[in-house]
């Protein structure tokens, strides 16, 4: 359904090549990176091209499909980005306001892993891919998402669902080998959902998350003000008792999830019980500090919390940087 025919794909390749002429002629390096993103580009395709079994979803072929249209429409460019030299935030996606061509950011550290392993270069592009794609089907959505760190949790989350799909349908039947952050991906998505890849790859807790999510769904239908704002309560206190519990001197491991949740929490009950005051007051919304008056047990379990994520903050730190360093080769 989302695979394009080989005549197309032989216009598209050529549609790519153009694109890209004209997105970096002006970055002309020594090492040629202009030339090694059409050809990453070139093996994308040809692994795209593969057909999959009727009964597996392809989410990264509608990904590169939806990309593909907006590349032939001169929607979508990309360009190297010369200063980077991450590997895991080594293909973004941009979009500026008001602007009609929007672009695929890559690292020369994708393109020469590409080299090297090209399947890590492959699913950190299908990541971007897949982001670019929520941007074309719809961009009211995508745009609000950029101020809303619920919603860009969930869209990253898609990401990484749709990178792991890639790994286990794709390049594994194909053949490639993997590297340990494409492993660490698929063992992630096939024993815990992503739940790991969230802790430690974007240190937000997916279970206090998933259940924030759904409240906040919720109250747009039918929970009601006292159910939402007890559920915001109860699991902070149950989270700073799960928090407190924790014996001094105890192992990094059992902390951090723990100080992730509470974070998460911290990060994501404001939406949640400012919702409860602002629904109905679009005109004249209250600010932050004047709900904070209006919610006193809210207000005093969101200062022991913030007192504990304060506590906690270093060893957080240090475990995504040493894990990130760990994925990235430093």
């Amino acid at each position: 359904m989302f695979r394009l025919k080989s005549a197309i794909r032989s216009l598209l390749f050529i549609s790519i090549v153009l694109v890209l002429s004209i997105s970096l002629s002006a970055q002309e390096s020594e090492t040629n990176y202009d030339q090694k993103i059409v050809q990453v580009l070139e093996g994308y395709q040809k692994l795209m091209s593969v057909p999959l079994d009727s009964d597996v979803e392809d989410t990264a072929g509608h990904a590169w499909y939806i990309c593909s249209q907006a590349i032939n429409k001169g929607f979508l460019r990309f360009t190297v980005n010369p200063v980077s030299d991450s590997l895991l935030q080594g293909a973004r996606f941009f979009a500026e306001p008001g602007k009609n061509v929007t672009h695929i950011i890559v690292t020369t550290n994708l393109l020469d892993t590409w080299s090297v392993t090209p399947s890590t270069a492959y699913v950190i592009l299908t990541g971007a891919f897949q982001d670019a794609s929520n941007f074309f089907q719809d961009p009211p959505s995508w745009g609000e998402s950029l101020s809303d760190t619920m919603e860009r949790l969930f869209m990253r989350l898609d990401m990484y669902n749709v990178e792991a799909r890639l790994i286990r349908d794709r390049l594994l039947p194909s053949g490639f080998l993997l590297s340990p952050y494409d492993s660490y991906i698929l063992d992630s998505f096939e024993k815990d959902e992503l739940a790991s890849v969230i802790l430690y790859l974007e240190r937000f807790s997916l279970p206090v998350a998933r259940g924030m999510y759904e409240a906040r769904l919720g109250f747009e239908k039918d929970i009601t003000e006292t159910d939402l704002r007890d559920f915001v309560n109860n699991l902070g206190t149950q989270l700073l008792e799960g928090r407190n519990s924790i014996l001094p001197g105890s192992e990094d491991s059992v902390i951090y999830p723990l100080a992730v949740a509470v974070h998460t929490w911290l990060e994501f009950s404001p939406y949640l019980i400012a919702r409860i005051h602002n629904r109905d007051r679009v005109d004249n919304p209250l600010s932050f500090d004047q709900i904070l008056n209006l919610e006193p047990d809210y207000t005093e379990t969101r200062r022991l919390l913030e007192a504990s994520r304060t506590g906690d903050m270093p060893l957080m730190n240090h475990i995504v940087e040493e894990t990130l360093k760990g994925f990235e080769g430093r």
